[in-house]
């Protein structure tokens, strides 16, 4: 196999490009974009009106996510140049998510690993939440900046309470307030407790959805989910960016080019 000579193989390293600028400038455009639109200032605010509110960028790139269907003849309907163009940037940004760790500071300083194995494409529910199963109320709420998760009977008594500091199933489960209720109550409150997550992840591969086929890949969700997963990643790698945890490597910078190029293609639905 032919090498490259030095020289050669300098050129090549400086020919190829860096999509870090181009990314944050797209960025830039669809955050004023989507800011204007949604009439805030808040990312956040803004992200979720792109997601669930009717828009040009939701319209036209969903319809492009739809799964693999059978034409009446049994073979699979070719998807469109564009939906296929859009699915193999997708491809490419979750193979170079897979291929490297990239990492965004979440609350309470917790790393997490930006993927679409575990993506946060639920909105957290409002608190108190509670449930009723027998006459038995369960309630999970936070209080004074502190998470409380109680049960109460029948006659309005209260027969288990436990704070928590911080949500975390697994000191939950393991509080002795917690063992000491029967299995059937204990799976009441554990899944109340769970439904109250503030920030529900979710593995985009797995699920009894139809295949979202995106080169070699099969996403098991709605294509809605799939929107609203790609959404999150891109603005999980602009922070990573922008907030200085993303680390100086050429593994790193490759997730930007499809990155980028998903960005311009949501700029193109914006006449």
């Amino acid at each position: 196999m032919a090498r490259l000579p030095n020289n050669a193989r300098l050129w090549k390293e400086r020919a190829e490009i860096d999509y870090i600028g181009p990314f944050v400038k797209a960025w830039a455009a669809f955050n004023a974009w989507f800011r204007e639109e949604a009439g805030t200032r808040r990312d956040r605010e803004g992200l979720e009106f792109v997601k669930t509110r009717v828009n040009p960028v939701r319209a036209e790139i969903i319809p492009l996510l739809r799964p693999r269907e059978n034409r009446p003849d049994g073979r699979p309907r070719p998807d469109s140049e564009e939906a296929l163009e859009l699915k193999l940037m997708i491809a490419e940004l979750h193979r170079f998510l897979e291929n490297y760790q990239i990492e965004v500071v979440r609350e309470n300083d917790v790393l997490e690993r930006i993927t679409f194995t575990s993506v946060a494409i639920r909105p957290r529910v409002q608190l108190p939440q509670s449930a009723v199963s027998r006459s038995i109320t369960f309630t999970v709420d936070r209080q004074n900046g502190q998470w409380l998760s109680t049960v109460t009977n029948r006659a309005g008594h209260v027969t288990a309470t436990i704070p928590q500091a911080d949500y975390d199933e697994a000191n939950l489960v393991a509080h002795p307030e917690f063992t000491a209720l029967s299995a059937t109550m204990q799976a009441h409150l554990r899944g109340l407790y769970q439904d109250c997550c503030p920030r529900p992840l979710s593995n985009l591969f797995v699920g009894d959805e139809p295949p979202i086929v995106a080169g070699e890949f099969e996403f098991r969700c709605t294509k809605e989910e799939l929107f609203f997963g790609l959404i999150e990643v891109i603005y999980a790698l602009r922070n990573s960016l922008l907030h200085g945890e993303l680390q100086p490597d050429e593994r790193a910078f490759r997730a930007y080019e499809p990155a980028y190029r998903v960005v311009m293609r949501f700029l193109n639905c914006v006449r």
